[in-house]
C-alpha cells in the first residue's frame, strides 16, 4: 500500500493566513484516522499516563524519559546504539513516517520530533491537537497493544541540532544568537526551583513560553502569522541562530518545533537545560 503525504495530511490554513513553511510537520485527525493501519507509518503515544486504558489504534507507547540520558554530558542524548535499539523496538525503521502525539499540546511529542531530527530522521510529524482533538471528535480508540515487527533504524547524529553549556555560554554575548527560555515566569524569576539548586535564567535569554503557540482550549497550533508574531515581537528573527532551553528539553523542543514549522532553520536545543545549568556553580545566572 503506497502512502502519500499530500494536502490531506496537513493542517488546513485559512485563506487570509500565510501557510506554515513546513506543513509536513503536522497532520490532522482526519488524515491520521485514514492512515492508522498504513504500514509505512508508526504512531507513537507519548502521554505520561493512560495508554494502557485507551489510545489511538496502532499506536505504540514511549516513555519520554527514555530519550534523554541525564548521565551523558555534555549532550545528554542517548548513545547512538541505545537510540537505534529503542527505535527498532518501536518498529521504526529508516523509511518509517513517525506520527507523535500526547495530551498536552505536543510538549512530549515535540521532544521525539527533535531527537529524531538530531539522529537524522526528519520524517516525523505531530498530530495537531493530539489526544485532546482525537477524543473530542470521538474518533476510534483501543486498549489493544499492537504487534510490532522490529525495525532497522540507523542513527545519523546531526550536531547542528544540539547545544552544550559551552555553546550557550558563548552565545550570551553573541547578538546573532538568541537564547530562548521556554519555562514559566516563576522558574525564570527563581521562585520555582523544581528541585534544582539555583533559580534564575541564562543571561541574555528571552522568555517564550511554549504554550503561547497553542489555542488554549483546542491545544492546536495557532496560524503561522500568529506564531511568527510571537517570536518577531521578541526580536527573534529567521536570520538568527536560536538556542532553546527549559528544564529537561521538552518545552524547548516545543519552541524549536514551532520555529521550524514557520521557517526558522538554525535551531539548537540546549538539552542539558536548567537541570544542568542551575546545578552548576560555575555558570552565570540572572534573576
Amino acid at each position: 500500500m503506497a502512502v502519500t503525504f499530500g494536502a490531506t495530511g496537513r493542517v488546513a490554513q485559512a485563506p487570509a493566513t500565510r501557510p506554515y513553511a513546513h506543513p509536513d510537520q503536522l497532520v490532522d485527525t482526519a488524515w491520521l484516522a485514514a492512515h492508522t493501519s498504513a504500514p509505512a507509518i508508526r504512531i507513537v503515544d507519548l502521554r505520561a499516563s493512560g495508554y494502557a486504558q485507551s489510545h489511538i489504534p496502532g499506536a505504540v507507547h514511549l516513555d519520554n524519559a527514555a530519550i534523554r540520558d541525564a548521565t551523558n554530558a555534555p549532550t545528554f542524548v542517548p548513545s547512538t546504539q541505545d537510540f537505534e535499539r529503542l527505535m527498532g523496538q518501536l518498529g521504526i525503521s529508516d523509511t518509517t513516517r513517525v506520527i507523535a502525539y500526547d495530551d498536552r499540546g505536543g510538549i512530549y511529542a515535540a521532544r521525539l520530533w527533535w531527537i529524531l531530527s538530531y539522529f537524522g530522521h526528519p520524517n516525523v510529524a505531530l498530530l495537531d491537537g493530539g489526544w485532546v482533538a482525537w477524543t473530542r471528535e470521538a474518533r476510534p480508540t483501543t486498549a489493544e497493544v499492537p504487534t510490532v515487527t522490529a525495525g532497522r533504524f540507523t542513527a545519523r547524529p546531526q550536531p547542528r541540532w544540539i547545544a552544550t553549556a559551552t555553546d550557550v555560554l558563548a552565545a550570551i554575548t553573541n547578538p546573532q544568537v538568541k537564547i530562548v527560555d521556554a519555562r514559566t515566569t516563576a522558574e525564570i524569576e527563581g521562585r520555582d526551583l523544581r528541585g534544582i539548586k539555583r533559580g534564575g535564567a541564562v543571561p541574555s535569554s528571552i522568555p517564550v513560553y511554549w504554550e503561547d503557540a497553542l489555542d488554549p482550549d483546542l491545544k492546536t497550533f495557532k496560524p503561522a502569522d500568529d506564531l511568527a508574531r510571537v517570536y518577531r515581537d521578541r526580536g527573534i528573527r529567521p536570520e538568527h541562530e536560536v538556542i532553546a532551553y527549559c528544564q529537561v528539553g521538552m518545552r524547548a523542543s516545543h519552541d524549536l518545533f514551532v520555529l521550524s514549522l514557520i521557517g526558522y532553520d538554525k535551531l539548537r536545543n540546549y538539552y542539558g537545560a536548567w537541570d544542568e545549568w542551575g546545578n552548576r556553580d560555575d555558570l552565570p545566572i540572572k534573576k
